[in-house]
């Protein structure tokens, strides 16, 4: 049976059921939650010569895009065992490696300078949505990584790209897609299309993109620590993703209740999903208190990055069955170190599997 997911108030349905129907965990019910992990390299590549040899499986000595995208198509029906059901993959990706030298040469995006799609992108895209449909899961497709979208000219040709990338997911004819349309809509990005107070603009893009009067569920994801949708953004979006990264399990019960007690959500209560936050799952629970959904972040060894968990503590791993991580390019996407493991035995544990 096709995978459709929609949303039913503060939770969601998944073929007219409610997720996770019946289950509850700790006494507290988690009917309607969507718990999700960040693989936002699913279909990754790279169209810049000098940092494309960077990705090379440790095994093959090259990077092959199209391996990449099987092998996380074929990882999908056991995620679902552990009782995953969302993940986010990236029409643009997310940082593999935060050096300045690679963060800002490589270049991972489905759209050109001009806004026209690179069809490659677009076809794995649909291998993913088609693996996930056939697993029972949901893809939740980000359309903008800022990093990447600071190369379109003129800036404005998001709102057209993320129309026409509308229109293609509903003629694709899954419906097992809610759509984030941009990544971190954060003021410190520096880039005023992205940015908070023009957000309603690119969601209003989304949902007015219709085919037979269906549209796509929207949001756009805040960034890390204390940052909470504007009233104007919460209005726009059906579902709203706070990212935790940075909060320790307090402050984030704490990010998640902010929201709550908007005027905005107050008017219209909505699920919520965290979709990015980290590798604790004490985290997960912290989420899981406050009636909401929890997304796994694992960006993997030998990037610069440090946010609580220090992935730059030692170099990126030479053998392919040790790779760690689901962001830092070339990815291992099996269930192969202790860090996921600790996330998919505990989901397991929250889910019993359903």
């Amino acid at each position: 049976m096709p995978t459709e997911i929609a949303i039913d108030g503060t939770g969601f349905i998944v073929n007219g059921r409610p997720t996770y129907d019946g289950l509850s965990y700790k006494g507290r019910s988690i009917e309607g939650l969507l718990f999700n992990s960040r693989m936002v390299q699913a279909i990754f590549d790279d169209a810049c010569p000098e940092t494309a040899a960077l990705w090379k499986y440790p095994d093959t000595g090259r990077w092959d895009p199209d391996r990449n995208t099987d092998e996380f198509c074929a990882a999908l029906p056991l995620y679902r065992k552990h009782g995953l059901l969302a993940v986010t993959v990236g029409l643009q990706g997310g940082g593999s490696i935060y050096t300045p030298e690679v963060y800002g040469r490589y270049l991972n995006t489905a759209y050109e300078e001009n806004g026209s799609f690179k069809p490659a992108y677009f076809e794995r895209l649909r291998r993913v949505l088609d693996a996930a449909d056939q697993a029972g899961m949901v893809v939740i497709v980000n359309y903008f990584y800022v990093r990447q979208a600071k190369r379109l000219d003129p800036p404005e040709r998001v709102y057209d790209i993320a129309e026409r990338v509308t229109d293609w997911l509903l003629r694709s004819g899954f419906r097992n897609v809610l759509v984030d349309g941009a990544n971190e809509a954060a003021p410190w990005w520096k880039y005023p299309i992205l940015e908070p107070g023009n957000v309603p603009r690119v969601i209003e893009t989304v949902r007015g993109t219709t085919l037979d009067g269906r549209s796509l569920p929207v949001t756009v994801s805040t960034g890390g620590g204390k940052q909470i949708p504007t009233d104007a953004w919460l209005d726009a979006e059906d579902f709203t993703t706070p990212h935790g990264n940075g909060c320790q399990p307090n402050q984030l019960r704490e990010k998640l209740r902010r929201v709550k007690e908007t005027d905005a959500y107050k008017r219209r209560p909505r699920p919520i999903v965290v979709n990015e936050d980290s590798v604790f799952v004490e985290n997960l629970e912290a989420a899981l208190a406050e009636g909401c959904s929890w997304g796994f972040y694992c960006q993997g060894y030998g990037s610069d990055y440090q946010d609580r968990m220090d992935w730059k503590e030692h170099p990126r791993e030479t053998e392919f069955d040790a790779l760690s991580g689901f962001q830092t390019v070339p990815v291992n996407w099996e269930i192969n170190t202790p860090i996921k493991r600790a996330f998919f035995e505990r989901l397991k544990t929250i889910t019993a599997g359903a």
